[in-house]
């Protein structure tokens, strides 16, 4: 949960301005998806997983998919007089509670609190300039995040998990460069954490990571990653406030594999290049507290069991994006495209002294 300090430091802060344990070898063998009949044709990205089991997923022609077991069956509750609307994300309160947003040709905010029976519009802004790239929350506390505009990210905020959204002021976010902007690939482009928060970008002449503490303000970070008008950083996970991960690459050469990929263990301050990257173009990563990472695109699927600091492929299935509960992993994709797998564990060596978080 959101704690009061942070709280209080932040709406102020807004308004005025992977130590993972021993390292172990790769997993042993392929671990596959296992496909789930769709309820939906509609392309699906948005994906968001509730601590009470349940899920969420939103994609085009105003789809919301929702489950009651971690998405191993779903059933459709789509937005009303919504069929025009692309949800690229959605944030899973609990079963009953989610939030989606769609990209492109303005923004467009819906939330329910019964199950899906029922939507409301709680933003909505019909500029056609606004193009939104994800949202994410952190207990009451959420933001959504979209492409520039006079060289700033739009942003918006809610305290009040979502029921309202407010515009951040435009003159404390850090100005974007040249062809920067976010990528709404999988919504997973902005992440809030306990004590900062962080947005990804591409497009420009380097990636970069804007982040935000309460204590420091906002500040611009560029990470070795590849960057131009199809390239950047498309997903960015964190372990804890310390351990994060960024992953991306070029969308039009799904199969590069360098520079794709990139850790932090000071909480975005710094960033590194893995020992080895994900196999090619990844629109999504998911990782657990103790470090081990899954990040999936078109061209497969990748385990990392070291927090980012080492990828090994375990399959060419992808999808668009993916989420972690437990010890199973749900993706979604195109044309309504479901799956899911257990989530690959860590194999321990043969070191006495090697130990598993």
């Amino acid at each position: 949960m959101y704690s009061l300090r942070w709280l209080v430091l932040l709406s102020v802060a807004l308004l005025t301005s992977c130590d993972s344990g021993e390292v172990t070898m790769p997993h042993e063998e392929s671990t596959g998806w296992e496909p789930i009949d769709p309820n939906t044709k509609s392309h699906l990205r948005g994906l968001d997983l509730a601590a009470d089991g349940s899920a969420w997923a939103s994609g085009t022609e105003g789809v919301v998919l929702r489950s009651l077991d971690s998405g191993l069956t779903w059933m459709t509750v789509p937005v009303p007089s919504a069929e025009d609307l692309d949800f690229r994300d959605i944030e899973a309160i609990d079963k009953n509670t989610a939030i989606t947003l769609n990209a492109g040709d303005g923004v467009f905010i819906y939330r329910t609190n019964d199950g899906g029976q029922h939507w409301q519009l709680v933003f909505s802004d019909t500029n056609r300039s606004l193009f939104f790239d994800g949202l994410d929350f952190n207990g009451e506390f959420g933001m959504a995040y979209g492409d520039p505009i006079d060289n700033r990210l739009k942003l918006l905020r809610s305290v009040n998990q979502g029921v309202s959204w407010h515009w951040v002021e435009d003159d404390i976010i850090p100005k974007t460069l040249d062809g920067e902007a976010g990528f709404a690939a999988s919504g997973t482009g902005i992440r809030l954490g306990n004590s900062s928060i962080w947005i990804a970008t591409g497009g420009g002449t380097e990636p970069r990571i804007l982040r935000m503490s309460a204590y420091t303000g906002w500040q611009a970070i560029s990470i070795p990653m590849v960057s131009n008008s199809t390239s950047g950083i498309f997903s960015i996970a964190f372990a804890d406030d310390e351990r994060g991960i960024a992953v991306g690459g070029s969308y039009v050469d799904s199969t590069m594999n360098q520079q794709n990929a990139a850790y932090t263990e000071d909480g975005g301050l710094t960033w590194n290049t893995p020992e080895s990257n994900p196999a090619g173009y990844r629109s999504c990563v998911a990782v657990e507290q103790n470090g081990i990472a899954i990040t999936t695109g078109r061209t497969g699927t990748d385990v990392s069991y070291d927090c980012g600091k080492s990828w090994t492929n375990i399959s060419s299935e992808g999808y668009f994006s993916c989420a972690i509960l437990g010890d199973r992993v749900i993706g979604v994709g195109r044309n309504g495209k479901i799956g899911h797998m257990k989530l690959p564990k860590e194999k321990l060596s043969s070191s006495p002294d090697a130990q598993v978080n």
